[in-house]
């Protein structure tokens, strides 16, 4: 059996396409087409070409120094003519005149596929899902298949998915498939049986690291044959698909390369130290030793962890000096993933004094600091990005050709709060349990310490490793958490996400909108909160609120979508400057089984929480000065003139609960249960008689929400998401905010109608739970969510073919 590397770069290939290095002013490759070919048979090639963009230099070197197992080969870039769409297409065992003439008619496509089959050249469509100057669609690829016979399925330098999705589409084609699209775009097919391709892997090498670790496979041990092999369809591919660490790693060798090219360093001393010591490739002479023991000196000294890591990766290395470098890239990865992490760290620990100093601008004048860890991180975001493009192509790929089953979306749910206080949540804890013990494909991503991890927590969470935490200044139960960047990117691609959501725009938010644009995939973010609006509550600070509200704009504007609670709030948002076309009402589910009547004796449950007969308003929720809880006190105190026999239960946590307690401590008809455990809330929600939210900031209101399914009717404010809950006059009330007559009124009105047991108090009752019941459920939130099929990959299935419509593979 055969084996041949048949896409690989040397020295001589054109300019690079990677972002990174097309900054850096990179050649593509500096690999020695000689050293090609000694890394090639080390990996058990049997022959050997090379494959360089646009030029042959390199290949005829080869062909000179080693005659009887090289042939030469070219990489071409050739065009659609009809909108100069860019394709790149391997043409071996060549000769200098045919070059010559492939070069004359590259910029046309059909007319170098005519001269290919006129003089029964050997070729292969490289990595025909990538889209070269993005502007590759669905319709090239379908013109693809009929002007060629030959594609690579196995590219070293794309992931499995792109490699197999654009297999598994070629190897289900059928006669009707070809003449359907021969019609319809009017072109011939390469031949009389082109539903039948051939097949090509190769390596796709730039840096000297993978050199056939991909391959192309054939049943002969003889060069002629193999070529001939080759053109009659009769070849294979093995070997490694990509992943963007093992890119960013030829990236780190060739910017390398270039910089020893140049007789110079990079820009950035810290990552020309890394290359350095990982690519050098030799023990270690004096000068190096006395370097490497400079380098442990200083970093002990100056308490420089990023240097003492790399000296130990250095030592690490040196010691494994028998070992390929690819066999060390996870070890190396897992190094730079530390090494970056203490210099971000610098820049969270500016971050959190200018938030406390309320000088966020100055976080601008500090960014310096981080240059080495994003130079550091640069190649593995432009790799990732590299590897994500084309996902729409791919996904109408399978859709348009059928060739695999529907599966339900995979969506990651990114929150920086989940075991806090707060709406949000209990929104999301809830969310999680649902679709887990309902097989929803969602996973809940946060960042925890180990100790918070407890089984009332959902199975379904991705716990991101935090590396820097401090408080916020407004919110001091609010706990900011930095993850880390490049581990919690590779934990992340790990999961291979369709969609993205997030519902706060804190470190967990950033990272959910960072990894949405580096894998493309659309994020959709969750308005949950109005933090400029608390903040303007708490602290009666327009400077700090208009900062918070040009930072949150910024965030939720960066994102696909918005969901938005209420449609009122989608009003509200688009006035202060949201784009009101990417804005849609996002519909909260509530567990209505949980959250329903309870049947305790009331009398029973009063005694529990040591209640005194009466009346009994409930308030549930956060504690903290913008749920308007002093006015909730004033309207109670208002009203004891009137009715003696009444109570307000206040059940809930948060930063303004000691102070409201110590204010009121004298007053027995106000009770402070302090948190009650979620499963527990039913029972005292089924004592209340009256619902009482006087929030004017919150965005919607769950609490609000759990009320109205255990059938109590509700007061809420008219600003804010809460009034869109209820239905004004058969639920509760939606009433003027902070006016105390108004809400002094409707209380006595529901206190008389229950003292009366008039039937109208029952009917708000019977209204709230009701309502709940008909428009909260889960299932119509998820079921939206996931409604959009994605595919999995290599399971091909057949239909029947009707000419009417696009064949189904």
């Amino acid at each position: 059996m055969a084996l041949v590397d048949l896409h690989l770069h040397s020295i001589h290939s054109e300019h690079p396409s990677e972002w990174f290095l097309q900054r850096l002013g990179a050649r593509e490759s500096y690999t020695n087409p000689l050293d090609i070919y000694q890394l090639a048979k080390n990996s058990g090639m049997n022959f050997v070409t090379i494959t360089d963009h646009n030029s042959i230099s390199g290949s005829l070197l080869l062909k000179k120094k080693y005659p009887k197992d090289t042939f030469v080969s070219v990489e071409t870039t050739t065009y659609f003519p009809e909108d100069r769409c860019k394709i790149h297409l391997l043409i071996f065992d060549i000769n200098e005149m045919q070059f010559q003439k492939i070069q004359e008619l590259r910029s046309n496509i059909y007319l170098l596929r005519e001269y290919i089959k006129e003089n029964n050249i050997a070729h292969s469509v490289a990595h025909a899902t990538y889209s070269i100057n993005k502007k590759l669609n669905i319709e090239h690829l379908e013109k693809l298949i009929l002007l060629f016979d030959v594609f690579e399925s196995i590219n070293g330098g794309r992931n499995l998915t792109h490699n197999e999705a654009w297999f598994n589409t070629l190897k289900n084609l059928k006669p009707e498939h070809i003449e359907y699209l021969s019609n319809k775009h009017s072109i011939e097919p390469y031949s009389s049986n082109s539903w039948l391709k051939g097949f090509t892997g190769g390596s796709d090498d730039h840096a000297g690291i993978f050199v056939g670790k991909s391959y192309t496979y054939a049943q002969t041990d003889n060069l002629t044959e193999f070529l001939r092999l080759l053109k009659e369809k009769k070849t294979f591919a093995g070997g490694r698909h990509n992943d963007y660490q093992s890119l960013a790693f030829s990236v780190y060798k060739i910017a390398y390369e270039f910089s020893k090219s140049k007789n110079r360093t990079l820009s950035n001393s810290f990552f020309n130290q890394l290359s350095e010591m990982i690519f050098s490739g030799h023990p270690g002479n004096f000068i190096d030793n006395y370097n490497l023991k400079r380098l442990k000196k200083k970093s002990l000294s100056n308490g420089d962890k990023a240097r003492y890591l790399l000296y130990d990766l250095i030592q690490t290395l040196r010691n494994n000096k028998k070992t390929p470098i690819y066999e060390n890239l996870d070890l190396i990865f897992e190094r730079i993933e530390e090494i970056s992490d203490e210099f971000f760290k610098d820049v969270f620990k500016q971050v959190e004094k200018n938030i406390n100093q309320g000088d966020l601008f100055s976080f601008l004048k500090t960014f310096t600091s981080s240059l080495p860890g994003i130079f550091l991180s640069l190649p593995f975001f432009t790799t990732l990005k590299h590897m994500g493009q084309g996902r729409d192509l791919l996904e109408e790929l399978h859709s348009r050709f059928a060739v695999s089953h529907p599966k339900k979306k995979r969506v990651l749910w990114f929150t920086d709060t989940i075991n806090d206080l707060n709406g949000v949540s209990v929104t999301l804890k809830h969310l999680g349990w649902y679709s887990h013990k309902n097989n929803y494909n969602i996973t809940i991503v946060t960042s925890l310490p180990e100790s918070e991890i407890t089984e009332h927590l959902p199975p379904n969470i991705l716990n991101l490793t935090s590396v820097y935490e401090f408080r916020l200044p407004v919110y001091k139960s609010y706990k900011l958490r930095f993850p880390s960047i490049l581990n919690s990117i590779s934990k992340i691609y790990k999961l291979k996400p369709d969609e993205i959501f997030v519902s706060t725009p804190g470190p967990l938010g950033l990272m959910g909108l960072l990894v949405s644009n580096l894998l493309s995939i659309k994020s959709t973010g969750i308005y949950h909160t109005d933090f400029s609006a608390q903040c303007h509550s708490i602290e009666q600070s327009e400077s700090l609120a208009g900062l918070i509200e040009s930072y949150t704009r910024w965030f939720y504007s960066s994102l696909n979508s918005i969901k938005v609670p209420t449609s009122n709030y989608i009003e509200l948002l688009s006035q202060r400057g949201f784009d009101h076309k990417v804005m849609s009402v996002f519909k909260r589910g509530i567990d209505i089984e949980l959250f329903a009547p309870n049947s305790r004796d009331r009398e029973e449950v009063m005694t529990k929480y040591s209640i005194e007969k009466g009346f009994n308003l409930l308030y549930t929720g956060r504690i903290s000065k913008d749920k308007n809880l002093d006015f909730l006190i004033r309207v109670f105190n208002a009203l004891r003139s009137q009715h003696q026999n009444i109570n307000l239960l206040i059940i809930g946590d948060g930063p303004y609960l000691q102070e409201l307690e110590k204010k009121h401590l004298l007053n027995e008809r106000i009770i402070f249960t302090g948190p009650i455990d979620r499963d527990l809330l039913p029972e005292i929600l089924s004592m209340a008689d009256l619902f009482v939210f006087p929030s004017n900031t919150d965005t919607f209101g769950m609490s609000v929400l759990e009320a109205q399914a255990c059938g109590i009717p509700a007061l809420v404010s008219n600003m804010g998401g809460p009034q869109e809950i209820i239905i004004d006059q058969i639920s509760g009330f939606v009433l003027p905010a902070d006016d105390l007559k108004e809400w002094s009124t409707k209380i006595s009105f529901f206190i008389e109608l229950a003292q009366a047991n008039i039937p109208l108090y029952l009917q708000f009752k019977e209204k709230s739970r009701s309502n709940v019941v008909a428009n909260y459920s889960w299932d119509l939130f998820l079921g939206e969510l996931a409604e959009r099929p994605f595919y999995e990959r290599g399971k091909g299935h057949e239909e029947d073919f009707t000419v009417e419509t696009i064949p189904h593979w």
